[in-house]
């Protein structure tokens, strides 16, 4: 057998082994860790490594840590660490991965939150892509631009109409702590749900330093309003080394360039620059770079300028893409000549300043319009916007420059007076709850009407009323009218005759008498319970909170005189009146239902025929609106359903016992007690006495549990007056 077996076939064998042999080499450029420490460390032997490389060193755990070169010195190079730094020691090896830092883009991480480095960190699973950006890049260049002219709308009055924001702008929002810097930006994200699928603004929130659980509450909000779909957060939490804090704002650049450079749109709101210069600060100092002014190095301002450098609205030849950038900065009592603020308000195209005086006095959104700008002005709005609001900054300044010199002046003439008034409204119509964008057509709404002077004929707590009932009517009876406006764009001779149509028709339907006394049911929460906690000397911090709650729907002179008599007891004659009162309204048994709405019939009907004089369809649609508004549940046991209702000396209660309970809300499934109240603007006062009362009688030890045994109305009436006179 061994005969068998030639030299030559085995000489084939191993030539054709050979052929298909391929020698490959592979250099690896390695050096040693030789310092450690506070997320950095410093290596030897890599010679011929770049700036802005990345590294991979492993550790004696068996694990391998990322970093990046951010020192290149004449022995050694610095490299910040992303993660798990604790594990590099003196002696591990680090090697040279020829990559600079990259993370992944596109529409994988819309709706996501993730880390500066791009890994998931809602628990959703790995990011699904295959593209990939470098974290940093050059801006566009000049040629590769166009001007600033599409509004970015923020759904916001006072900067739609006065700072407008253009899309590829660098607006800066800047402002002390806790005056709404990240509301406006939380604010400007909601309002891009209302875009068309062409116009869809992406966002991209940067989260430096801040907590985790804020980065929570964030994400909530979001998820709540339906933007989360179209928002990407990128959070370098304050537990995080400084590194990735450094690293943030450049990954979600280079996130949102993915769609920059794609002829699409793009926001990044960078929360806050303050913390990400401290952030790199702090590895400057660690790093042994020299300080310059307030221990900051001196490329500082490098730091920030060619970040928002690649905020930019695109040429058509580049597909007319554009990144938008809201840049914020915290201010210490409002020194906005501090280095930090001065190097980025020098860096963007306008800034909007938060001033803490206007934000604790109530004025919300507290922008300073004296000192925020636009550099991009009129262009970056609409035509209706222009022609409406293109006088209102300097109104606005006239009136505070005037409302401070009058302040020593006691008589002043009509002419003076009649411009307090108008600015006086116009600074009430540029409030603004948070979270609540408006539309940019109907802004310009109720700014024609304040500037126009319509609003001079009204009550300034009366005004936001007004908008919100202006708002309901433009999207019902006058829809067509909007869509025409936003079909031109702007206001012609024809739509402006049309324009002081509507509002007309509007007013002849507002009544704003009707409003002043009109309780709802949140207030009535808060005040029937403040109301009924009676003591012998008045608490001053329950009158000043009665005061804020009250002080828009029930505004008068002697408002404060009349909640301190409420509270004290002092009210003697209004109390005798509630006893009266009681003694001779009707009370029933309610058995038939346990719907809210049969119930809300029933009630109509009996007190249309006690008044004579209004329809029970009309009391019960008031009853039914006032209960879409709030439930007037005070508690899972009764309820305070109440209207407000035209005319004089009108007041009448209903009171009515279910044993079976009525379904009022989700929260209120079985109320077994109602009282019905129905007044007219003229008892505003006794309004209030009678919900305290009654309040105070609820919350009894005994009052649910006789209020089920009683056996008929007549004891129902003698257990109210019982404890009411303290006879139980």
């Amino acid at each position: 057998m061994r005969d068998e077996i030639k030299p030559a076939e085995i000489l084939d064998i191993l030539k054709k082994k050979i052929s298909g042999f391929e020698p490959s080499v592979e250099e690896t450029e390695t050096g040693r860790i030789i310092q450690a420490g506070d997320g950095i460390a410093q290596a030897w032997g890599l010679n011929n490594i770049l700036f802005g490389e990345l590294v991979e060193i492993d550790t004696e755990e068996g694990t391998v840590v990322h970093g990046m070169v951010m020192n290149l010195e004449e022995e050694t190079v610095g490299v910040i660490l992303f993660s798990d730094y604790v594990f590099v020691r003196e002696g591990c090896t680090v090697r040279r991965t020829r990559k600079v830092a990259e993370v992944p883009v596109g529409e994988a991480l819309i709706g996501r939150v993730v880390d500066p480095l791009g890994n998931p960190l809602d628990g959703k699973g790995p990011i699904k892509t295959d593209k990939r950006s470098r974290v940093e890049a050059k801006g566009p260049s000049i040629i590769d631009r166009q001007n600033v002219v599409e509004p970015l709308q923020t759904g916001i009055k006072a900067i739609d109409a006065m700072i407008p924001i253009g899309r590829g702008q660098r607006e800066l929002i800047i402002g002390d702590r806790r005056t709404g810097k990240t509301t406006i930006a939380i604010d400007t994200i909601i309002n891009q749900k209302y875009a068309n699928e062409k116009d869809r603004v992406y966002c991209f929130y940067v989260a430096i330093g801040q907590k985790g659980s804020s980065v929570v509450q964030l994400v909530e909000t979001l998820k709540k309003h339906g933007v989360l779909e179209y928002t990407t957060i990128v959070a370098a939490n304050a537990s995080d080394p400084a590194s990735l804090q450094y690293l943030a704002p450049y990954a979600a650049t280079a996130m949102a360039e993915y769609f920059r450079d794609s002829g699409r749109h793009a926001l990044v709101v960078f929360d806050d620059l303050t913390k990400h210069s401290q952030a790199y600060r702090e590895l400057s100092l660690l790093m042994r770079r020299s300080p310059g002014r307030e221990a900051y190095p001196g490329d500082i301002f490098y730091l920030h300028s060619r970040l928002l450098e690649r905020a930019a609205k695109m040429s058509d030849e580049k597909e007319g893409g554009s990144l938008t950038a809201l840049p914020i900065v915290e201010t210490q009592e409002g020194d906005v000549s501090a280095y930090i603020p001065t190097n980025v308000i020098s860096i963007t195209d306008g800034q909007i300043f938060l001033e803490a005086n206007l934000f604790n006095s109530g004025f919300r959104p507290a922008i300073n319009v004296g000192i925020s700008v636009s550099r991009v002005g009129g262009d970056a709005q609409i035509k209706a916007m222009k022609q409406t609001a293109s006088s209102l900054r300097i109104d606005l300044a006239q009136f505070r420059e005037l409302a401070a010199f009058m302040q020593f002046s006691s008589e002043l003439d009509p002419s003076t007076q009649n411009q307090l008034n108008r600015g006086e409204r116009l600074t009430e119509i540029l409030k603004q709850p948070q979270y609540s964008p408006i539309d940019v057509y109907k802004q310009v709404m109720i700014l024609k009407a304040g500037i126009s002077g319509r609003l001079d004929k009204y009550p300034t707590a009366k005004l936001l009323v007004y908008q919100d009932e202006l708002f309901e009517y433009l999207d019902s009876e006058a829809a067509s009218f909007m869509q025409k406006l936003r079909a031109a764009s702007g206001f012609t001779d024809e739509l402006g005759k049309e324009m002081e149509g509507v509002l007309n028709t509007f007013e002849e339907k507002f009544h704003p008498e009707s409003i002043e006394t009109g309780i709802d049911a949140g207030y009535t929460v808060n005040l029937a319970m403040v109301l009924s906690q009676r003591s012998s000397s008045i608490n001053r911090d329950m009158l000043k909170l009665i005061e804020r709650i009250t002080a828009r729907e029930l505004a008068s002179p002697s408002l404060e005189t009349e909640i301190e008599q409420i509270i004290t007891g002092k009210d003697v004659v209004e109390k005798d009146r509630f006893e009266n009162l009681i003694e001779s309204c009707e009370i029933i048994d309610y058995e038939k239902s346990d719907a809210m709405g049969r119930l809300f019939k029933t009630a109509a009907r009996i007190m249309a025929k006690e008044s004579g004089d209004i329809r029970s369809s009309e009391i019960y649609s008031k009853l039914i609106e006032r209960e879409k508004s709030s439930s007037t549940a005070l508690s899972p046991f009764f309820a305070i359903p109440h209207i407000v209702v035209e005319g004089k000396e009108k007041f009448q209660i209903l009171i009515v016992r279910s044993k079976r309970g009525v379904k009022f809300s989700s929260l209120a499934e079985k109320v077994y007690a109602m009282f019905f109240l129905l007044g007219s603007m003229d008892q505003r006062h006794f309004h209030l006495v009678v919900v305290s009362s009654l309040a105070q009688i609820v919350r009894h030890p005994s009052f649910e549990e006789e209020w089920i045994s009683s056996k008929d109305v007549e004891t129902l009436r003698r257990l109210i007056l019982n404890i009411r006179k303290n006879k139980i």
